[in-house]
């Protein structure tokens, strides 16, 4: 798939309905966690993390408000946060997503039907 320039969200994209935005939404949820924590770099871990969820907040209301796929994103949330090694402390800490089961299903699904695809051609 060619994504030009104006693309580079999924939520942008013609295709960003149904099943394929979850895929999509997939896709602009790693970048929103990527360029926040780039954007913030150099302040706090607590506000990297803050401002990662309000991103991460703001795209989940990006997909509602398009209607991408009402049954998947309405009434959905992702919570971030920085887990630590309770065996290593001094490990830095991992950022962890906690989503809505019901969210977390439907990607968990979407990304198996993408990798059994993948297999067979």
């Amino acid at each position: 798939m060619n994504i030009t320039p104006t693309e580079s969200w999924g939520f942008l994209h013609p295709e960003c309905h149904g099943q394929k935005a979850l895929m999509f939404f997939s896709w602009d949820l790693a970048k929103t966690i990527e360029q926040q924590f780039t954007l913030h770099a150099k302040s706090s871990l607590a506000v990297q993390l803050f401002e990662a969820q309000k991103a991460v907040d703001r795209l989940l209301n990006q997909y509602v408000q398009i209607q991408a796929n009402p049954d998947a994103f309405d009434g959905q949330s992702i919570q971030l946060e920085l887990e630590h090694d309770d065996s290593e402390p001094d490990t830095t800490p991992v950022l962890a997503l906690h989503t809505s089961p019901h969210l977390e299903q439907l990607i968990i699904e979407m990304q198996a039907q993408q990798q059994a695809s993948r297999t067979i051609n």
